[in-house]
Parts: C-alpha cells; sequence; structure tokens
C-alpha cells in the first residue's frame, strides 16, 4: 500500500541484536504499564524510564522522541533560561562522542530530520529518519542522558546564539505583549517567567549551573522515550535495554514544584506602547491544569470561538472589519495556565472598540450557550483534526510530546473520546466559570505611529524555543533542503536509499485536468494540492493585487452560498480547502476525510467556478489586508526579502515584489467588477493539474473531479517569456527600522538556473554545503565557532518555472554585524574560488537522499513535492528518480557551477533594522578588499595578513602561517584572512609572500613561500606601507 524501501543496513550498532534474545527475558526488563488503542507503554525496571511504542511496520521511517520533565515552570530567579541553554549544550557532544561521531553530525550523515524545543513543562528532543536506524537514535539519546559535555567555549559561543534568538523575540512586540501578559496574570508561579528566561539570568548563566541543572532533572526516571512509526518491537525493546538499562536513577529525588497561584482576586491589565502601525488585544483567562476533565469542554469552546471564517470571534471582528485576524489560543499546561482570545486590528479599529466586541462575544456565549448545531460541527472539526494530526510518524510523536508535558500520556488517546461526549449545557456551564473578570489579565499593544515599527504575526504566540532555527521553513524544495546536520562519521557507511512511489502511483487524464493520485499507509486522511495559470504574469506591473485578492474572494460566498454557510459545510465535514495565488498560478490546496471527496470536490468546484465576489465582502477583505501589509510593512524578513527582489528583477518579471505602498494603493482601487473580469478571462481548466496522496480510492476521486470540473472550459497556458533581470554589481540597500534589537541581512544574486537545468542539483548541493544545514560552513563558521547569530543559511528561489536566484540570510546583533558580514564576505568568496571537496559531496549526498525520504512520511508532503514536479514539467515518476540523479553528482560538476553561476563580487545586499552605528557592507565604500588562502595540513593553521607595502601600481602582501600548540586533527583544512583597504580608490595588482610554511606540498604560482623577509628581492624599506598589523604571538610555526 506504501512506497517500498530498498536500503543497505549498514550500522554495526545494529550488530548487537542477535547477540540479545528477542524478548524470551522481555519481563525481566520492562514492566508493562498499559495498552490504549494501539500505543503501549512499558517502564524500564532498573531505572524508572518510561517508554511508549507506536509501531506500524508498514512504514519506512521512525520517529524517536525523549521527553524530560523539565522546562520553565522548573526554574528560579536567577536561572531562568537555563532548561533552553542547556537543550542547546545537547548537541555540543559528549564524553563518549564529539566531532563526527556526535549526536548531531551522525544525524545529519543518515539523512535525519533532528532537533530539539523547550517549553513550559517539558524539553523535548527528537529524530525523524529511516526506520533502520531507530537503534542509532537510541543509543545516541541514551549516552546524552548522562554524558553530556558541559565546557565553557561551548558555552561562550551558544550564550551568543541565545543571546541572538532573544534579541529576534524582542523584536516581535505581540511575543512581547504575550510574555507580558504571562509574568501579569503569574505573581507565585514559575509560569510568571519567559522560557526563553530573562536577559540578566541569560548573561549569568555559567557551566556550574547548567551542570547543576543537569544532575538535577537529566535520569531516566525523569524522562520519556517515544517511538512512532516503521519498528520492530522486540527489537526495539531490545535496543533500549542495551543503550538504558544501566543508566542509574537519580541519587537524589527530582524536586517537585510546590507553588500555587494565589486566587486572582480582581481583572489585571497592562499596556505595552512601542513602535508601530496597528495594534493588538489580548485577554488571558485562568484556566484549569492540563488533565482536569473541564478541557473536554475548553477544547470545544477555542473551537467555537476561534473557528476561521465560522467562529464567533471571526464574526464579531474579521467580518465587521474591526481585525485583520483573531485568535484563540489555549495551551494545555501541566498547572492552571491562560486561555487566550484576542485580535490584531485594523487601521481603523480603536483598542476599546476591539475589547468590547470581544466581550461581547464571550458573554454571549456564558449567557445563551451554543446551539446543537454549533456544537456538532466543533465536534466534527475536532474529530477530523484529530485524525489529521496522525498524518506521519513525528505528528503523532509530537502529540504525545505535548501530553506527557501536562502530566498524562493517555489524554492522547481519552481527550478526544471525551470531547465527542460533551453536552451544549456542560459548554455553557466551563464558559460560564473560566471566562470571567475576575480572573482576567487583559492587554493592550498600543503602536506607537510617530515612528516605524513592526508588528508580528499570529503564528508566533506559543514560545515555543527550538535549537534549529529552520525548523519553520516552508518545505517548499523538498527534494534540496535539509534541516539538519552535515558531517560523516569515522566508524559508519551510510546506507544506499531508494523510495519506490511508482509502483502506487495512478494518474488519469479528464478533459486537459492532469490527475495524479498516490497511495499512502494511512487510515482516512486524504491531502490534495491542485493549480492551473493565472493572469497574473498579465496583470502584475499594472495591478499587483488583483490576483491575490480575486484568489483570496473565492471562500467569501458564491451565487449559491454565502461565506457562513460554506464554512460551516466544511466544519461539518472536517475537511479544509485553501486558495491562494502565486506569480504564475492559483493554488488550492486541503485535505478531507477519504468517504467525502464527492462533497468535498463539488463544493471547490461551487467556490471555484461561481464565486460571488460580493462588494461587502470585498471591503471587509480589504481592510483586513491593508492591515496586514501594515503589519508586514516593517517585519525585517519581509523587507529584505522584497527589496533584494526589486534589485534583482525588472518591474515586470514573476519574481518581483511590488513595494506595500504600491500594494496598498492597489487593494483601495480594486473593485469587484474587475475581479469578476478577470476571473471570467483567467480561470479554467486548461492548464489545471490535481495531486491526491493519502488514503486513495482511485475510481471515487476520479468520479468526483469528472463531476466538478468535466463541464468547465477556459483558462489559460503557462507564460513561458519574461523580461530578463537585472544585471547586479554589489548593490547596497540599508532599510533603517527604529525599535528593533537585531538586523536581519539579505544577500541575493541572480543565477540563471531553473530547476530542470541540467546544472540547478549540483549547485545546489554545493549551496547545501555552503549553507542548507546546521553544520554547513556558514553555520560552523558563524553560529558555532564565532557565535555571532542564531541563524544564518543559503536558498534558491523563485526557479520553478523561471530562472531563479542564489539568496543568503543572516541575523546579528547591531553590535556584531560588521564582524559577521566581514565573516560572511570571507566563506563566500571561499567557496567561490576554491569549491568544495571530495568528502563534502558525498556527505551532502547521503544526507539530502536520506532527508528526502523522512520529508515524504506525511501525505501533504508526498502531494506537494509531486505537485512541484509537475509543475516544472516532470511527470509524477521523478519523484523515485531524483535520489537516482542525486546519487550521479560529481565534486567536479558541483565546483563548475558554483564558479559558473556564481560571483560573490556581484551580490546584492540588503540590511534592516536599527543599525545604531555605521556598518560598512561588504563592497560598501571598502576599497579594495585583499584575501589569501592556503591549504594547510590540518585545522591548527591559521593565517594573518601582517604587513600590505605599495610599489607603484602593485601591492606586496605579506602574511604569517601560525599554528596552536594544542594537536590538531590531520585533515586538510582551507584556512583565510582578509582586509579592506578603504584608502584604495582602484585596485591594484597583488604579490603575495608568505611566511611559516613547514610543509613540502601546496606551492602556486600566486604565491611565493618564504622563511624570512629578507628572501624578497625588493628593499621593503623604500616602499609605501599601508597596512601594519602585529602578529599573534601566542602561537608561533612550529619547525
Amino acid at each position: 500500500m506504501y512506497f517500498l524501501l530498498k536500503r543497505v543496513t549498514f550500522f554495526s550498532c545494529a550488530i548487537f541484536l542477535t547477540l540479545v534474545p528477542l524478548w524470551a527475558e522481555s519481563s525481566k526488563y520492562f514492566e508493562k504499564l498499559d495498552k490504549i488503542g494501539e500505543l503501549e507503554a512499558y517502564k524500564l525496571k532498573s531505572n524508572g524510564l518510561t517508554v511508549l511504542l507506536l509501531p506500524n511496520d508498514v512504514l519506512p521511517v521512525a520517529a524517536v522522541m525523549v521527553t524530560y520533565n523539565v522546562g520553565g515552570r522548573n526554574e528560579v530567579a536567577g536561572t531562568t533560561g537555563a532548561t533552553h541553554i542547556l537543550e542547546h549544550m545537547m548537541f555540543k557532544g559528549t564524553k563518549n562522542r564529539g566531532g563526527a561521531s556526535g549526536y548531531s553530525e551522525i544525524m545529519e550523515q543518515i539523512g535525519a530530520r533532528s532537533n530539539a524545543t523547550t517549553y513550559y513543562d517539558r524539553t523535548n528532543y527528537y529524530a525523524v529518519l529511516p526506520c533502520e536506524h531507530v537503534a542509532l537514535a537510541i543509543e545516541l539519546e541514551a549516552d546524552r542522558m548522562r554524558n553530556l559535555r558541559i565546557q565553557e567555549d561551548d558555552l561562550e559561543s551558544e550564550l551568543t546564539v541565545v543571546r541572538n534568538e532573544y534579541q529576534r523575540g524582542e523584536n516581535n512586540p505581540v511575543r512581547t505583549l504575550i510574555k507580558e501578559m504571562y509574568a501579569t496574570a503569574f505573581m507565585a508561579h514559575p509560569y510568571g517567567q519567559p522560557v526563553i528566561g530573562w536577559s540578566s539570568d541569560i548573561e549569568n548563566t555559567n557551566v556550574e549551573k547548567l551542570k547543576q541543572f543537569y544532575d538535577t532533572y537529566y535520569w531516566p526516571e525523569n524522562a520519556t522515550l517515544t517511538i512512532i512509526g516503521g519498528f520492530d518491537k522486540q527489537a526495539t525493546l531490545a535496543s533500549i535495554q542495551q543503550s538504558y538499562g544501566n543508566i542509574p536513577c537519580a541519587a537524589k529525588p527530582i524536586p517537585v514544584i510546590e507553588t500555587v497561584e494565589p486566587e486572582q482576586l480582581g481583572p489585571r491589565r497592562l499596556c505595552i506602547e512601542r513602535a508601530g502601525e496597528v495594534g493588538v488585544v489580548a485577554i488571558g483567562f485562568k484556566v484549569p491544569s492540563g488533565t482536569d476533565r473541564d478541557w473536554a469542554a475548553l477544547k470545544l469552546i477555542e473551537q467555537i470561538l476561534g473557528a476561521k471564517k465560522s467562529g464567533r470571534l471571526y464574526r464579531a471582528l474579521d467580518d465587521k472589519g474591526f481585525a485583520r485576524d483573531s485568535f484563540v489560543f489555549a495551551p494545555q499546561l501541566r498547572d492552571p495556565s491562560l486561555f487566550f482570545v484576542g485580535a490584531y486590528l485594523t487601521k481603523e479599529t480603536s483598542h476599546q472598540t476591539a475589547e468590547e466586541n470581544i466581550i461581547g462575544a464571550l458573554s454571549t456565549l456564558t449567557k445563551t450557550g451554543v446551539t446543537e448545531q454549533e456544537l456538532a460541527r466543533a465536534k466534527a472539526v475536532i474529530k477530523a483534526q484529530t485524525v489529521y494530526e496522525r498524518d506521519g510518524p513525528f505528528a503523532i510523536a509530537s502529540q504525545i510530546n505535548e501530553y506527557i508535558a501536562m502530566g498524562d500520556w493517555a489524554s492522547y488517546i481519552t481527550l478526544p473520546e471525551l470531547i465527542q461526549n460533551v453536552s451544549a449545557e456542560s459548554v455553557q456551564q466551563v464558559a460560564a466559570k473560566y471566562l470571567v473578570k475576575k480572573s482576567s489579565t487583559t492587554a493592550w499593544y498600543v503602536p506607537d505611529n510617530s515612528i516605524e515599527s513592526a508588528v508580528a504575526n499570529s503564528g508566533l504566540l506559543q514560545p515555543n524555543f527550538y535549537r534549529d532555527p529552520d525548523f519553520h521553513k516552508t518545505i517548499n524544495d523538498i527534494e534540496a533542503s535539509a534541516s539538519t546536520q552535515n558531517q560523516q562519521t569515522n566508524s559508519r557507511e551510510v546506507s544506499n536509499l531508494s523510495v519506490d512511489f511508482s509502483s502506487h502511483i495512478k494518474t488519469k487524464r479528464i478533459g486537459p485536468i492532469e490527475l495524479v493520485a498516490i497511495d499512502m499507509p494511512i487510515d482516512d486522511v486524504v491531502s490534495f494540492i491542485g493549480s492551473f495559470a493565472t493572469g497574473q504574469a498579465y496583470y502584475s506591473s499594472v495591478h499587483p493585487s488583483v490576483a491575490t485578492l480575486c484568489a483570496e474572494m473565492l471562500d467569501q460566498g458564491t451565487s449559491k452560498n454565502d461565506r457562513f454557510t460554506i464554512a460551516e459545510w466544511l466544519d461539518t465535514l472536517g475537511a479544509s480547502i485553501r486558495f491562494e495565488a502565486d506569480p504564475h498560478s492559483l493554488i488550492f490546496s486541503g485535505r478531507f476525510l477519504r468517504k467525502d471527496a464527492g462533497a468535498v470536490f463539488k463544493l471547490l468546484a461551487e467556490q471555484l467556478r461561481e464565486p460571488a465576489f460580493d462588494t461587502a465582502a470585498l471591503q471587509l477583505l480589504k481592510r483586513r489586508k491593508n492591515a496586514n501589509l501594515l503589519q508586514a510593512k516593517h517585519d525585517l524578513g519581509y523587507q529584505t526579502k522584497s527589496q533584494i527582489s526589486r534589485i534583482l528583477y525588472p518591474k515586470e518579471h514573476p519574481n518581483y515584489a511590488h513595494s506595500i505602498d504600491s500594494l496598498i494603493n492597489a487593494i483601495n482601487i480594486s473593485s469587484a467588477d474587475e475581479l469578476k473580469k478577470y476571473h471570467a478571462k483567467y480561470y479554467g481548466t486548461k492548464s489545471m493539474r490535481l495531486v491526491f496522496a493519502g488514503d486513495i480510492d482511485f475510481q471515487q476521486l476520479s468520479a468526483a473531479v469528472e463531476e466538478a470540473f468535466g463541464s468547465w472550459n477556459g483558462g489559460i497556458d503557462y507564460v513561458t517569456q519574461y523580461p530578463l533581470p537585472k544585471p547586479t554589481e554589489g548593490d547596497i540597500e540599508r532599510l533603517k527600522i527604529p525599535d528593533k534589537t537585531s538586523v536581519s541581512v539579505l544577500l541575493g544574486e541572480y543565477t540563471g538556473l531553473r530547476r530542470t537545468h541540467a546544472d540547478y542539483i549540483p549547485f545546489s548541493v554545493g549551496n547545501f554545503i555552503l549553507g542548507g544545514s546546521f553544520h554547513s560552513r556558514l553555520m560552523t563558521k558563524v553560529r558555532k565557532e564565532q557565535g555571532l547569530s542564531y541563524h544564518i543559511g543559503t536558498s534558491h528561489q523563485g526557479d520553478i518555472l523561471t530562472p531563479g536566484h542564489w539568496s543568503l540570510n543572516a541575523t546579528f546583533a547591531p553590535s556584531n554585524l560588521k564582524e559577521g558580514l566581514k565573516s560572511i564576505d570571507s566563506i563566500i568568496h571561499e567557496w567561490h574560488s576554491y569549491g568544495v571537496t571530495d568528502k563534502e559531496i558525498q556527505g551532502a549526498i547521503k544526507t539530502l537522499s536520506g532527508s528526502y525520504l523522512v520529508r515524504l512520511s506525511t501525505t501533504r508532503a508526498v502531494a506537494h513535492q509531486v505537485h512541484s514536479f509537475l509543475q516544472r514539467g516532470l511527470d509524477a515518476n521523478y519523484i523515485d528518480r531524483y535520489p537516482e540523479e542525486l546519487s550521479k553528482i560529481s565534486t567536479t560538476q558541483v565546483n563548475r557551477a558554483i564558479r559558473e553561476y556564481f560571483n560573490p563580487d556581484d551580490c546584492a545586499i540588503v540590511a534592516a533594522g536599527t543599525i545604531t552605528e555605521t556598518v560598512p557592507l561588504d563592497g560598501e565604500s571598502k576599497g579594495q578588499v585583499i584575501r589569501v588562502n592556503v591549504d594547510a595540513p590540518d585545522v591548527g593553521w591559521r593565517i594573518e595578513i601582517v604587513d600590505v607595502y605599495r610599489k607603484n601600481d602593485e601591492l606586496l602582501v605579506i602574511s604569517q602561517l601560525a599554528r596552536d600548540s594544542s594537536p590538531s586533527m590531520h585533515e586538510i583544512s582551507t584556512i583565510s584572512d582578509a582586509i579592506s583597504l578603504t584608502s584604495l580608490t582602484a585596485p591594484l595588482k597583488e604579490k603575495h609572500y608568505i611566511i611559516g610554511k613547514t610543509w613540502d606540498w601546496g606551492e602556486s604560482k600566486e604565491q611565493t613561500f618564504i622563511k624570512t623577509l629578507d628572501q624578497i628581492d625588493v628593499d621593503l624599506r623604500s616602499l609605501e606601507k599601508i597596512f601594519s598589523k602585529e602578529p599573534d604571538t601566542s602561537a608561533l610555526p612550529n619547525t
């Protein structure tokens, strides 16, 4: 029923499984605690480790997650943030493993998706990986449970990273608002402390504090090991015993949090005034601990209030133009917590008006309750959502993780059942019990319009802190990206992985429609994505908002049903349909339960073919869109990405992003008549593609599609000719945005590569080595070694239907900006000049192949990946061929592609934020940059430019080699240094002399190696010395 995993099992640690009798003595080691559904619970008798297993032997991947019962609630004043910093340190190596044999290096090698998160009640570490590596993941997790290496140098670099992460959060005034709400609502309980910690506590963290924290909480009896997916239960239990069985219990009892928040005696309020343009109102109500039975009703209240398009807050705020987005957010924590309701306001709405409407919606709920129909819809949505949240091993493990933290893992199974039994009377009673003024904390974010600002988006409410910044990255390039690390181990060979989706793919032509369906081993769930060409390519330069407005009006009502009827119908089915316009297409996607294919596609056809384009609904949409754009106007990431596109592309190009002011103007002048004309001219089935993945009934799907679209004509073909991009020669743009604690930097350069280009995969592999993973060159140097940034990485964008561009994104504290840019400049020049090594290529191919398989473990990911291939003009079976194409890539191909399609001196640069000092950006008033690169016999060597002399139109550059006295790995390494001579207005030729070389290989025509300055055939005293630096004498050349 699923694709087949063909592999060569490799890892030596698997051999021990044959040495342990497979469960002949299972009861000797494990106590079976419970079995609910297919989820089984065990306890390791020797130390109390809890184990949760949910095997599905047809899956080729598995999730291995360890949840420790320690989070922000376990911290006290002076140690806040320790849990989160320790989470970072868990990837720094153990007493047994470090360097190339460390956890994250091995995880990257096998293509695993690994990460960690910290929240109020727990810290969790996980890997999603090919199922053959489950035992390996268990072994590595067990090793770092008690053997963590916490060293001063590692902590120093990681603290800089955490500071940058903290600053990124402080850039977000809404995130700050939520933090202050917790601090105001909880005066005694540690929930009042931010998970990331208070700034002063972060600064005062030291090795001793972290070791004490680690030795207090990181023990087996305080942890749960959860394994979901494709694995053999008996072999896995044997592996757990082998790896964890000898770990002792804690010498002292794990501390218990006994603080109880006193009863709140009245409403509390706070107000944050920061730079901005649109405001926020939020109210938090005290609710009980996560194991309380009232949570069944609270989950229904969350849905009834917060449902998009049909929820009570949407009707009270969004649909009246008072809010661009309302929200309900109810974290189910171990101790009593907060139930949030709120709204991001439109420009015209006062805080008082928004608050009154929120309170009005809540008051109606507590006084008059809910209707049976409303309750039934909420239950249907939650029931379907429960099914959807079990799409893939990681989704299941993540859900269980939160219930473990809350205090009852069994609620993963039992809570959805309890929800279906809640009555309308119970909903009203619970609402009246908790949504009361006395226990409320109300917060306003009031923007200061006198200066420029930024407002955060609603997706950042939950203060869940990740070790890997790429965790939330949109997966739009599964086959060429990975969010883990890039190294090889010395003791293991990586398996050869390939996938077989083809035997489970069915295709059909229904008129012009290309239909593809992929059967997968999941019950009931079907994900889909479809598209067809629209007129965005024709309209964009003259009316940049019409395609987007047309797409977003599709769910605002049809000629037969208004928007509320449609939303309620979807809720009843537990289905979802989304519309969006990209630069080339209308995209429609969603998911449904297998039995509802006909009903969902009947509705989809109605929305696509017969939108009402109601004038009143359009006016409300325009208000919300304008509020969103005002929010984005000073969002650092949005602004840098938008600006780089305007540097690289002409206005008529689909990759060109119009300015926010022009978009707002275009929205304001749009009319319903214009949208109707656009829809009539461009919408239709001529270029439609539809992809389904999941529990497939192909005959049923084909019939549903034919019934929905068989009689629909019209549409257009995709545009294939576009204006050429602009030439760039190091363009520089500064976007000064006040009230920011970090600076966002984006480099960009047009490459001319589309994803179907023969050189695209070689270039992407090289780009992955440069900045595509946690162990990329950029992350290794800028984050791990220098500690300058929480996030830095590279990508290639705008390349599905047009040639695209390379980009590099990073964030820095303003004080680190100059050093960070210098480091970037050096790394990308070295990458361009010297390329990558055979070893790096081998490691990248293995990582990308493994991560490709791991990422294709959900129905949504598979559907979207196949659709992406179809958009490029490839067939659906390319999903199997991609790993084969990847495996053929050579080092020569990669290095040729890097040199041919990239020139670091042509990169455009955009920096946005509060830049408090004048920092020259790369290429900006820096004169001539002098660089020296040398291949050294090991990583212990370094090189410094110490003197530069001018001889007419030539520069004589003197560099000094040196090495640390401590031993280093004997592995050839390229070392470099660079300086900027701002006094030079025109470039001069360079001649390099290097002192201190002790090896007899690596000669170069461009460099002369000498022992002393006397060997230079020029009297240096007669020349002008234009640069001088005292060499670092802490390390001298070895002779």
